[in-house]
């Protein structure tokens, strides 16, 4: 691995020592995380004999390159990292799993001051990351291969396009494998003086067949859309967050086809006494299909790119890898920070999660809907100015119900308490750069 990463680096300071006229930067990260999951995700199985806690440390080792020719008009952003967890690889192997890969590599044509063009694999991130986001809690996080048309002067208006594949082919290729097929979005963003509010309108793309005909070659991209707004206010002590999304379109081929109306509402209020304490009291509802609603009816939110371990609950039960729950979720919580000073700052969280729409048992009878109540607490230390040490704990106390809200939870055993601990590093040096003030 470790020779992967000198390669590509040692290039690019040889190149960077004939461009005296360009910012050239080179940024490295390693995130090693210890994990404890014992109900992480889903809760703690029923049958005894498979109920024994995991426990593993996961490891990002990220190589970032950046480069700015103003005089030309261009940048090009490129990152490299590996992914893996501790013994993963035999320690005496000569060859890994393909752990290695390229997060990012794009470049971005300068037409104006204003207008540019971003192109190729890039991260795409907008307002609080609910729609779109990086996922860097993810080791691996996301990133996209995409066409981004950005205006940023007064307000800012970006508009992405990408079209997915598995591979070059003659004829038409399938990409049920991949997220989607194609996607296409408009994002609107001004800031006024305490006040910032953000449009968004995303053409989603996905690749779908007739279940009932399953050898049948006949693969449709059938198109759904979002359509939203994000607002952010901060007059002084309080502050106010509010989004609201409104999804449509159409989802499934032949019998299996749906009608999508589902939405999405977060509404939370901000307190910040002084610099160092803070408060939030907030709600958020992803509606969800009714067990008795019409066979042709999908009203269930799916938030697709959005970084969704930051929203309702870190213990990543809902709506974090495909965990998308029957009845939707309305999440109600109350939470605080308390910055001790620059090296230190405690967070902590109280959820209490209940479905947004009617579930049933598996013997098909309606259940209550409260799922259960979760606590998160976490921990920053700030080392130095390369090293940031973190750690958490986090709890579930579910109800009977909670077995019943997602396909992972079927099985499992509300009456157990599920809990979750981690620890990790974040180091993030800048190991080069051309910039005047990085020197200083």
């Amino acid at each position: 691995m470790l020779r992967k990463l000198l390669l590509p680096a040692s290039i690019l300071l040889l190149l960077s020592n004939f461009a005296l006229a360009q910012d050239f930067s080179i940024d490295a990260q390693l995130k090693p995380r210890y994990e404890h999951r014992n109900g992480f995700g889903a809760l703690r199985p029923s049958n005894g004999d498979l109920d024994r806690a995991a426990d593993f440390v996961s490891q990002r080792a990220r190589l970032r390159f950046l480069f700015n020719d103003k005089s030309e008009k261009f940048k090009m952003g490129f990152s490299v990292q590996d992914v893996r967890t501790w013994g993963e690889i035999n320690h005496f192997a000569n060859k890994d799993n393909g752990n290695f890969h390229i997060h990012e590599a794009y470049g971005e044509l300068l037409f104006t001051e204003a207008f540019s063009a971003k192109v190729g694999r890039q991260e795409l991130v907008y307002d609080d990351h609910r729609i779109f986001g990086s996922v860097d809690w993810a080791q691996q996080a996301r990133s996209h291969d995409a066409l981004v048309l950005r205006y940023e002067k007064s307000f800012k208006l970006h508009a992405g396009f990408s079209i997915a594949t598995t591979g070059e082919s003659n004829f038409y290729s399938q990409n049920l494998a991949n997220s989607y097929k194609a996607m296409q979005y408009l994002w609107f963003h001004k800031k006024f003086e305490e006040f910032k509010l953000s449009a968004l309108f995303m053409n989603l793309g996905l690749e779908q067949t007739d279940v009932a005909q399953p050898n049948r070659n006949d693969f449709q991209t059938v198109y759904q859309q979002t359509l939203g707004a994000h607002g952010e206010w901060r007059p002084g002590k309080f502050g106010l967050n509010a989004s609201v999304y409104y999804q449509f379109g159409k989802t499934g081929v032949g019998a299996n086809e749906q009608t999508i109306g589902a939405y999405n509402g977060l509404l939370e209020l901000l307190f910040n006494p002084n610099d160092k304490l803070g408060f939030i009291l907030g709600g958020e509802i992803l509606s969800g299909t009714a067990y008795d609603a019409d066979a042709g009816d999908n009203n269930s939110f799916n938030p697709y790119f959005g970084t969704n371990h930051k929203f309702n609950g870190h213990m990543d039960y809902f709506y974090v890898g495909g965990r998308n729950p029957n009845g939707g979720l309305t999440d109600i919580y109350i939470g605080a920070t308390y910055k001790v000073n620059d090296q230190w700052n405690f967070y902590g969280r109280l959820h209490q999660f209940m479905s947004a729409a009617k579930i049933t048992d598996n013997n098909g009878a309606e259940v209550d809907s409260n799922l259960g109540t979760e606590f998160d607490l976490i921990i920053n230390h700030k080392f130095n100015k390369y090293i940031t040490i973190q750690g958490g704990w986090s709890g579930m106390f579910a109800t009977e119900s909670m077995q019943y809200a997602t396909a992972a939870n079927n099985g499992g055993d509300h009456t157990k308490f599920n809990n979750w601990g981690w620890m990790g590093l974040v180091i993030k040096p800048t190991l080069f750069s051309t910039k005047k003030e990085a020197k200083n």
